[in-house]
């Protein structure tokens, strides 16, 4: 995606007070819990019309290896290879055509109220996406039924030096269809309701339950965790796919430190075997990767030791130093994903910071 496009999308994805630029607006009722249903379908139009500057509807455009410069997904796991294609369902269903690969690799259908009705995990299939009412086309597929006509087909290909590789079986990722109208309407309200609304959503004393934040269809959430659940982190998926832990403090309760040094302990046996553990470093100040001249932003399953008990010790410390270690540098937070994650697993992350300035190794 262009350096400009990625730019306009991180604007997009942060909380502007304007709609101007969507593809329609209706008046809805003017309350604040109206604006904070209306809010995911905002965001998501948001996204769909920057993208449409420079893509065609029913087509992927696949992002390469995330770094620090990237800014289309809001804390982006760094070791991936994102694909995006928004699509129609106005003119009849969409199939999307898939390679098999060897590592985690899945496509997450998002309709435009946040509802994720499926997310596939190295799907054997064809996916066909279809809208209530509209005739399956014949054939063998993984049939997902969408509530709204258009949507978002987004893939994740994990890459482990095989950068090469992704991008040509990136090559076979394709969907018939998905072109038809791609006009979404959103509602707009008084700048009061709007100003009350969000400041609700923004706030920064609510700690949220990730397990509960994303669902598959409408009523699944509680409209206002849905709706800061896609301010702090759009296109999250649902918890039988992909697990999240926020780490923002240490063992003792204090904001980690990007001038700290601490060991992080991430429990055994929380994914499957087609599944894979990741823990992701973000900065406060702008929920990025941060830069440093290692360019490693992550440890995972891929990229990690395990210890003996099958838990993974992860240091964070400025220079990156010590066991599986990721650089900081400036006051950060990080996040443990889970992919294709065991139920009921404890994700619970021991954070002990170290007591001598610079160490990084747990003694």
């Amino acid at each position: 995606m262009r350096s400009a496009m990625k730019q306009r999308l991180l604007a997009l994805l942060g909380i502007t007070a304007t709609l101007v630029g969507l593809s329609a607006t209706l008046r809805a009722a003017d309350t604040v819990e109206d604006y904070i249903r209306e809010y995911p379908n905002q965001q998501q139009t948001r996204m769909m019309n920057a993208w449409l500057e420079d893509n065609k509807p029913g087509t992927f455009y696949f992002t390469g290896l995330v770094d620090p410069t990237e800014t289309t997904v809001v804390t982006p796991q760094a070791t991936v290879d994102y694909g995006y294609n928004w699509f129609s369902l106005s003119n009849g269903p969409a199939i999307i055509d898939t390679p098999r690969y060897d590592r985690f690799f899945s496509v997450s259908i998002f309709d435009m109220k946040h509802n994720i009705p499926a997310v596939i995990v190295n799907p054997e299939r064809p996916i066909a996406i279809v809208r209530p009412g509209q005739a399956v086309p014949e054939g063998d597929f993984s049939v997902v039924e969408l509530e709204t006509d258009q949507g978002l087909a987004f893939t994740r290909m994990v890459v482990v030096d095989n950068m090469d590789e992704v991008r040509e079986l990136s090559k076979s990722i394709t969907m018939t269809g998905g072109d038809g109208d791609m006009n979404r309407a959103v509602a707009t309200f008084s700048p009061e309701v709007e100003e009350a609304a969000l400041a609700e959503i923004q706030r920064t004393d609510v700690r949220m339950n990730p397990d509960e934040a994303f669902g598959r269809k409408s009523g699944d959430v509680d409209p206002l965790v849905l709706a800061r659940a896609v301010y702090l982190g759009q296109l999250g998926t649902p918890t039988d796919s992909v697990r999240y832990k926020v780490i923002f403090t240490d063992a003792s309760g204090a904001p980690l430190s990007g001038q700290g040094s601490y060991v992080l302990t991430v429990p055994a046996n929380i994914v499957h075997d087609d599944g894979y553990y990741s823990i992701t470093v973000y900065g406060i100040d702008n929920k990025g990767l941060i830069p440093n001249p290692a360019g490693r932003y992550d440890r995972t399953t891929y990229s990690s030791t395990p210890n003996s008990d099958g838990t993974y010790t992860v240091s964070l410390n400025p220079a990156g130093e010590g066991v599986n270690g990721i650089p900081t540098g400036k006051d950060f937070y990080a996040v443990l994903r889970a992919y294709v994650p065991v139920e009921g697993a404890d994700l619970t992350v021991a954070v002990k910071r170290l007591s001598a300035p610079g160490a990084s190794e747990q003694k």
